[in-house]
């Protein structure tokens, strides 16, 4: 017999190996990626009083429906470190201080809330903490009267937004 002494490379040299051990252990990698950053980041789209808002769902509905009631209508002026408003409807007294709140549309700890104090006549003014221009939705309340009007716009400087009851 004649037998032929083939030598052969080690195992790490071989493409075969790298090619089937490779695609699992990459995976397996990608896997502890994927948990490491589903452990350490927190989920800001989930709401955490859900249940709770939930339950306020039939007091915001309310809220809006009264706002149709009143026509209110609001126009609202952002200037660098102010806000302007001025307020229209069928109100019997005019709301000493209104409520407005700009909500970030994915980021719950970027939201704002500012309190408008009256000028008088229907006008309101408030401290602008907004970095502009920003896309936000907007909500005006007043809790003394119970209503709210709300819309989403892209605020910027001296831009006219007008918000109706809806």
């Amino acid at each position: 017999m004649n037998t032929e002494s083939k030598e052969h490379a080690p195992w790490y040299k071989e493409p075969m190996v790298w090619l089937v051990a490779g695609i699992p252990l990459l995976a397996v990698c990608w896997g502890f990626v994927m948990l490491t950053l589903a452990l350490e980041s927190k989920d800001s789209l989930v709401s955490d009083s859900y249940y709770k808002d939930g339950v306020s769902y039939t007091e915001n509905v309310e809220a809006d429906a009264h706002a149709a009631r009143l026509q209110i209508k609001a126009d609202l002026t952002f200037s660098e470190n102010e806000i302007h408003l001025t307020l229209k409807g069928y109100l019997d007294e005019e709301p000493a201080t209104l409520q407005l709140q700009l909500i970030h549309p994915t980021l719950q700890d970027r939201d704002l809330t500012v309190l408008l104090q009256r000028l008088g006549d229907g006008h309101y003014a408030g401290v602008n903490e907004l970095v502009l221009p920003e896309r936000r939705h907007i909500w005006l309340l007043s809790h003394e009267q119970q209503w709210r009007i709300r819309g989403t716009e892209l605020i910027e400087a001296d831009k006219v937004i007008n918000l109706h009851a809806k």
